[in-house]
């Protein structure tokens, strides 16, 4: 990859702590919402809310003059794995100690680099190494703060390696969303692979409904609870995946994925704002996390100007 200009490297920054923002702020959210409505229900009406305004935003935008063919098996690979990070997710988060998860995930980074290194051979910015253990370390140091997590053991319990295929195929589809069909626009690339991938994913839950069932609201939600879908449709998966698609384009997976470990920062900003004061152990982290970014950000733009 190119390096990144200080021009691409400023609106990396930006896209990416917004999209870490709206999934930050998603959170709570969820949690909220997953305590009243069933999550296998939660997770496709998410697409099924995001997608006609990612298609309203295509009619909106210029049309690239020159594009590849669409190739119907390499959408398919696309919506699969997103459809698998999201299977893989919920089965990994339902069968895993809610701390050890939180952890595995906020290793992100570390399978992220690893799988660009495999994939690309690409090679890691100056100083992207110290970043990255610092993003780490205090992304766990966040989530030990939590004051939910109790004082026990943390123990395996099965679902951790689900986690990780689950982060991996988020990588892998970030990498190949770029190679195969960054000429489309971003915009464009967001709204075919969330198409695909919501497609699949409610043939996931007719399945899960004929075997297992699914729980259905025995009322219609009221209003609030709405205003909640909506806002983890059309903006955790319209807005934020855009965000993200544009924010790999411009500095790639290993460096954008740094910025995923800063959502939970942002969601325990939005958990003070509702009345729950975070740990210090939670502000610490979360500053380690903003800091670390900031340094490599800045470093990265001076280097980009000389």
């Amino acid at each position: 990859m190119v390096a990144p200009s200080a021009g691409a490297l400023k609106r990396a920054t930006l896209v990416l702590l917004l999209s870490a923002l709206i999934w930050g702020s998603m959170i709570p959210v969820l949690a909220d919402l997953a305590a009243h409505y069933d999550k296998w229900m939660l997770s496709w009406l998410r697409y099924v809310l995001g997608l006609p305004v990612l298609w309203l935003a295509v009619l909106l935008s210029p049309q690239p003059t020159s594009v590849r063919p669409l190739r119907a098996g390499r959408l398919l690979a696309l919506g699969t794995a997103m459809t698998a990070f999201s299977v893989l997710y919920t089965f990994g988060v339902a069968h895993a100690h809610p701390a050890t998860s939180a952890i595995v995930l906020m290793c992100g980074p570390v399978w992220a680099t690893l799988l660009a290194r495999v994939m690309l051979g690409a090679r890691m910015p100056a100083g992207f190494a110290v970043t990255l253990a610092a993003v780490v370390a205090g992304g766990i140091v966040v989530v030990l703060g939590a004051p939910s997590r109790g004082t026990g053991g943390f123990g395996l319990e099965g679902g951790e390696p689900l986690l990780v295929v689950a982060q991996l195929c988020w990588s892998w589809y970030s990498i190949k969303a770029q190679q195969w069909l960054a000429d489309r626009g971003q915009i464009a690339l967001s709204a075919l692979t969330s198409t695909v991938a919501g497609v699949l994913l409610g043939g996931v839950c007719l399945v899960v409904w004929a075997t297992v069932g699914i729980e259905w609201p025995a009322a219609s939600p009221p209003v609030t609870d709405w205003i909640m879908m909506a806002w983890i449709g059309v903006m955790g998966v319209a807005v934020a995946l855009l965000l993200w698609n544009v924010g790999v384009s411009l500095v790639g997976v290993p460096v954008a994925s740094l910025f995923g470990n800063s959502a939970p920062v942002f969601a325990i900003g939005l958990a003070a704002l509702m009345g729950r004061e975070p740990t210090l152990l939670q502000l610490t982290g979360g500053g380690i996390v903003l800091a670390a970014i900031a340094r490599h950000q800045l470093l990265q733009i001076r280097r980009a100007r000389r």
